[in-house]
């Protein structure tokens, strides 16, 4: 839940199917690998070293399952096109540049990579690739789950098909999907599913086994109901506020949108995808997407790709939508996704100091960070793609910390990226 950002993880679970662990904020040791904890080695592995549908999302065993979710759930793949964009490498030692975490910590890059979960780190300076480094036995060429980064995805083809005059911002959700008329999504318009700023009564706190958004993850698993009859079941608004008057953070927003995109298209979100941005931009791998019982692909949290390939996608962005050769996405759709706005409407449903202090804004499925010029795709237990204009600095991370949320990953890892940014930009 995005009202928990600033405050410790409970040890909790849901259902058996999704757990987020408090670890100590003072942990200064290396994190221990999948390797580290037996996870699937042996033929066959120790019962308690099996990942599982039933662990697979809880710590360790995230450390080996969001490497490989194809060995898990079943996937949809986004084919790459014929041409690679090679990345042109300028390497810059980043490994023992120091970080001010606040409270008198201070880290060196490097030193925090190692403690933080992550399992790739790559940041691109002017084009360039500076520095690259993995962790956890993860390679380059290996697809790795984004969780929430993947909405932004969604968000950005939606742009597109609304640039293309084929998606009306201003019409309401229930005019492209009668089936969802009489839903809490049905009279918000698209833009403000864009923006998530319409009026659901829905709860998405991580720890909490009986919140909505445990519902939504047993919906995706085999034997669930599949998400659009979960979406089909949220009827309630939140009498707090009306579609369009806070921000609030519902993973389903997104989910609405995939389906929209479906429906108007006439094609599913990889072949999307891959006619979109995917093939055009020069992408290194495959991606592909988790898929619930149906085939439906979750498109607010299952795309799995590589660290470089992300890197590709937010450099794409940083460069106006031209990448590979080809203006990739409209220059207009790119300006947009980095020109922070919907501050006013940001912190009037969580009255909480992270949206302030920390991140700023929300809009068209990206997030803006305070005080400095950049935006980031986020998702849960530590991916990032980030793009900081004024410093032509693009950052992705992709990690399996044990917590969905905490310090760790949302204070500090900005902070890491707002110094790199910040060091490369006075080069």
């Amino acid at each position: 839940s995005r009202d928990n950002r600033m405050k410790t993880v409970n040890i909790c679970q849901i259902d058996c199917l999704y757990a987020s662990f408090t670890w100590s904020e003072l942990h200064a040791d290396p994190a221990p690998t999948a390797e580290d904890a037996g996870l699937m080695v042996g033929s066959p592995p120790p019962p308690d070293k099996i990942v599982t549908l039933h662990n697979f999302l809880q710590a360790p065993h995230n450390r080996w399952s969001l490497m490989h979710m194809r060995e898990l759930v079943p996937t949809r793949n986004v084919p790459r096109g014929r041409q690679q964009m090679k990345i042109p490498r300028k390497p810059v030692d980043l490994s023992g540049l120091e970080v001010d975490l606040g409270g008198g910590r201070m880290v060196t890059v490097g030193d925090w990579l190692e403690e933080a979960y992550t399992d790739g780190f790559i940041v691109l300076h002017d084009g360039n690739m500076v520095f690259e480094k993995y962790y956890n036995g993860h390679t380059a060429g290996v697809q790795h789950l984004m969780f929430s980064v993947t909405k932004s995805f969604t968000g950005t083809m939606m742009l597109m098909l609304m640039d293309e005059g084929r998606v009306d911002g201003s019409a309401t959700v229930g005019s492209y999907l009668p089936e969802l008329a009489d839903t809490a999504f049905g009279d918000a318009t698209v833009q403000q599913m864009l923006d998530m700023t319409n009026s659901i009564a829905y709860n998405e706190d991580y720890n909490n086994p009986d919140a909505d958004i445990a519902g939504f993850l047993a919906a995706m698993l085999p034997g669930g109901e599949g998400l659009y009859a979960n979406l089909q079941g949220l009827k309630n608004t939140d009498p707090k506020f009306r579609h369009g008057e806070a921000f609030h953070y519902v993973t389903p927003d997104t989910e609405v949108l995939g389906w929209i995109i479906r429906r108007v298209s006439g094609e599913n979100l990889a072949e999307v995808l891959h006619r979109m941005i995917w093939s055009r931009m020069g992408a290194g791998q495959e991606a592909y997407y988790w898929l619930d019982p149906y085939g439906v692909e979750m498109a607010g949290g299952g795309l799995a790709i590589t660290l470089r390939d992300a890197a590709r996608f937010g450099q794409m962005l940083l460069q106006d939508g031209r990448y590979n050769g080809k203006q990739v996405i409209p220059v207009t759709v790119a300006r947009r996704i980095k020109r922070q706005r919907n501050a006013e409407l940001f912190n009037r449903f969580y009255n909480d100091p992270w949206y302030e202090k920390v991140a700023a804004s929300y809009h068209d499925q990206w997030w803006g960070y305070a005080g400095v010029n950049a935006v980031a795709a986020m998702g849960i237990h530590g991916q990032f793609i980030y793009i900081n204009t004024a410093a032509g600095v693009v950052i992705a991370k992709q990690s399996s910390d044990p917590d969905a949320e905490s310090d760790r990953v949302d204070n500090e890892t900005p902070l890491i990226m707002h110094a790199i940014s910040a060091h490369l930009a006075a080069q």
